[in-house]
């Protein structure tokens, strides 16, 4: 069904610490867009970065850009194999961690990115 998604991020950092080293992906290649073909896809005229990273059948382009939102209920939702190793990871690394304590269900967990990306981390 779905084949990939692309987000926006705002450090180079994050790839290395959040995608790889919380999340578990594993990079599979960089490449750039030009102005004019952002411009045409996204409506914003400038060259962008972008690092594509894959774990299973998840993959996420990410966009290295300036570019910020605020407020939005985006969000993502991945699988790994011990959400609370990922949690304690992700909050040894400085990454915003929300976790709902839920009787009759699981706990809600979300993690944020630097960029304000969020994550809902569920078990695999």
């Amino acid at each position: 069904m779905f084949q990939h998604i692309g987000i926006t991020i705002h450090t180079q950092d994050d790839i290395e610490t959040f995608y790889k080293g919380v999340l578990g992906l594993e990079e599979v290649r960089r490449f750039q867009v030009d102005p004019d073909l952002s411009e045409r896809l996204f409506g914003i005229r400038r060259q962008v970065s972008v690092a594509v990273l894959s774990r299973d059948d998840f993959r996420v382009e990410l966009f290295l850009s300036d570019e910020r939102q605020h407020g939005v209920y985006n969000h993502i939702g991945i699988a790994v194999p011990d959400p609370q190793a990922a949690m304690k990871k992700a909050e040894m690394h400085g990454f915003e961690v929300t976790c709902i304590e839920r009787e009759s269900k699981n706990d809600l967990l979300f993690i944020r990115d630097h960029s304000g990306n969020t994550f809902e981390i569920k078990g695999s």
